[in-house]
């Protein structure tokens, strides 16, 4: 039920990846704290109510996109 996103492209250092998900009120796990070759990723747990997980990625599409 986890889905691991791979963010590498977006070109993000860790603190502005961290600040862009908290801005949009997102709280996955970083892969960072898995080693590092899950730097550039976030983990997100998919085991939630579907209505919960489309407010989830509406918010991640619209912090994606400022």
């Amino acid at each position: 039920y986890l889905q691991w996103l791979d963010l590498r492209a977006l070109g993000w250092t860790p603190k502005e990846q961290e600040s862009i998900m908290e801005e949009a009120d997102l709280f996955f796990d970083e892969g960072g704290m898995f080693g590092p070759e899950g730097e550039g990723f976030e983990r997100m747990n998919l085991a939630c109510p579907r209505a919960t997980l489309d407010r989830a990625l509406d918010r991640m599409v619209q912090a994606f996109a400022e």
